[in-house]
């Protein structure tokens, strides 16, 4: 939003003498968010610079004396982004006549008046820019450029010239709002619908299904809009939401899944669809989805054909967008979207660890997702499984933190392919494996053009972890021997990592493709890897180090090969 800022009386003649003189400027901006990955937050608008008013005056006897030269005004700054600060004020003060007398002497114009000095951004904070030449902050989000104002004619002078233009901030205040691979978002009409208004309670004791499904449905039939959970702690069975409609969860409201035991039989998903192919769905808010998952957990650790709803399913869906709300204790998958269109998924937490004593969450992977376009990004996920697990194409992940889970996953069915994957400025910590891709001769296909970059890894077991083994790896890759390529053969290829660091790894990575479909072209740029041990590379071609990366373990070799063409890097003959 716009800032007012209070208006301050004018300064003397004797302090806008002093300013100019002394090149004084101010920088007011406020600094931007400094939380993680920020730092992209440009500099503020600068103020206008005033030229200089000089008037000199001819001498009262003789030659006519000669007027001041020409005030330079201040500086004027193209300042951007940030919250607007105050740029410098420089002015340059005028020019004084020439004295009394035959052929006065001529008066020289005031000294040029500099804007205020650069203020740079904090650590992702705001720069403020001041006067002449100003620099923005450091990775800001560019605002609008303030404009200097020219000296006004002096008497006897030419007229005064305003300041230089400064350099605004690059960058982004928001990594995900100025993205180039954001996807077309959900089209929502404006009505709403407050499901308190159709009997809903949210005391966190009463069955709201039916009024919060009311709600949902009268949307639908209005040609769709918001449908608004207030604060409160909504209990509910499986609700569906139709085309053109937002579910959104206002801050402090709860949307609760009924417990296990009450909960329907042959569970649906909690939240679902209409059915068939619908577009533009969206749950959105600050609220929080709740599947309490620890009795469906001990139940499935007792039995393990007990069929366990997830908490999000949404398929054959054109135009998903879910932003904003946290996900916890999922009876099984989080958020599942299957064949949809243009997937967004922005700002969200899924937080679901296991308990000490208790049965541990199994297979509740954060993002199960097959699309055409999918876009996920900022996002803080920790589960019990993969953190995503993707196929498709035109996949972008990004600006990301996983804690807890199997880590960033492809697989294992990729029968269907993935391609045009770009994963950036992903940070991963006690993820079991962090870049991870899994299949397998019966349900293989073609995963190709993937690219990994800007990512740490901390206390990862294994950094870098490509099988088509799984889910068991054999215990020696000379014993296995080439079979025919057949459809669900699994082939990886055309991969890039980039800009790696990982610290505290156990292995360094395991890299085993099949003799008859080797893993091929992968190349590791500025890879910096410590592990305990080193990396397998075990049939495959292409592999190459470069831009300095390396792999250093505590013990033994630093790459072990079979059946693998590799360079760039010391490897050792398994």
């Amino acid at each position: 939003m716009d800032h007012l800022r209070p208006r301050v009386a004018a300064p003397s003649a004797l302090a806008l003498a002093l300013i100019a003189t002394l090149g004084l400027g101010c920088s007011n901006g406020t600094s931007g968010d400094g939380s993680e990955d920020a730092g992209r937050t440009g500099g503020a608008t600068g103020a206008t610079g005033t030229g200089g008013s000089a008037t000199g005056s001819g001498g009262s006897t003789g030659a006519t004396g000669t007027g001041g030269t020409t005030g330079t005004g201040g500086s004027r700054a193209t300042g951007t982004g940030g919250v607007p600060g105050t740029g410098g004020s420089g002015n340059g003060t005028g020019g004084t006549g020439g004295t009394t007398g035959l052929g006065g002497t001529t008066a020289s114009g005031g000294t040029t008046g500099s804007g205020g000095t650069t203020a740079s951004g904090g650590a992702g904070g705001a720069g403020h820019t001041g006067g002449s030449s100003g620099t923005g902050g450091a990775a800001g989000h560019g605002g609008a450029a303030g404009s200097g104002t020219g000296g006004t004619s002096a008497t006897g002078g030419t007229p005064g010239t305003g300041g230089a233009t400064g350099t605004g901030g690059t960058g982004s205040t928001d990594p995900c709002a100025d993205n180039s691979a954001a996807l077309p978002l959900p089209t929502i009409p404006a009505g709403t619908f407050d499901v308190t208004s159709y009997g809903a309670v949210g005391d966190n004791k009463t069955d709201d299904t039916k009024a919060i499904q009311a709600a949902l449905t009268a949307a639908v039939n209005a040609g769709g809009g918001t449908v608004v959970v207030p604060s409160g702690t909504f209990l509910s069975g499986p609700i569906m939401i139709g085309n053109s409609t937002n579910l959104q969860l206002a801050s402090g409201a709860t949307l609760k899944m009924l417990p296990y035991g009450t909960y329907p039989s042959s569970p649906p998903a909690f939240i679902t669809t209409t059915g068939g192919s619908t577009h533009d769905i969206a749950i959105t808010g600050a609220g929080t989805i709740d599947g309490q998952g620890q009795a469906w957990w001990d139940a499935f650790a007792a039995d393990s054909s007990v069929t366990r709803p997830q908490e999000v399913n949404l398929g054959k869906v054109t135009r998903v967008q879910v932003s904003g709300i946290k996900l916890t204790n999922s009876p099984e998958e989080h958020i599942w979207v299957k064949s949809d269109t243009n997937v967004t998924i922005t700002g969200i937490t899924i937080s679901t660890l296991a308990v000490s004593g208790k049965s541990p969450p199994k297979n509740t992977d954060g993002v199960d997702v097959t699309a055409m376009g999918m876009f996920f990004c900022n996002n803080n996920v920790a589960d019990g499984d993969d953190n995503v697990a993707m196929s498709g194409t035109n996949l972008y992940i990004g600006y990301s933190t996983f804690g807890v889970g199997h880590g960033c996953s492809i697989g294992s069915i990729t029968e269907n392919g993935v391609s045009h994957l770009t994963v950036d400025h992903l940070t991963m910590n006690g993820t079991t494996s962090g870049i991870r891709m899994k299949s397998a001769r019966d349900r293989g296909g073609t995963v190709t053009d993937l690219t990994y970059s800007n990512i740490t890894m901390t206390n990862v077991p294994t950094p870098v972890y490509i099988t088509s083994y799984y889910p068991t790896l054999p215990t020696d890759p000379t014993t296995d021997t080439a079979m025919a390529v057949t459809a669900t053969t699994p082939y990886w290829q055309n991969i890039t990592i980039k800009n790696l660091t990982a610290t505290g790894a156990t292995q360094a990575g395991i890299l085993w493709g099949l003799p008859e479909a080797k893993i091929s072209t992968l190349t590791f740029d500025n890879v910096k890897i410590s592990a305990q041990s080193g990396m397998e590379i075990f049939h495959a071609t292409g592999v190459s180090f470069t831009n300095g990366s390396t792999v250093t373990p505590k013990s033994g070799a630093a790459v072990t090969t079979y059946d693998a063409a590799v360079s760039g890097i010391t490897t050792t003959a398994y």
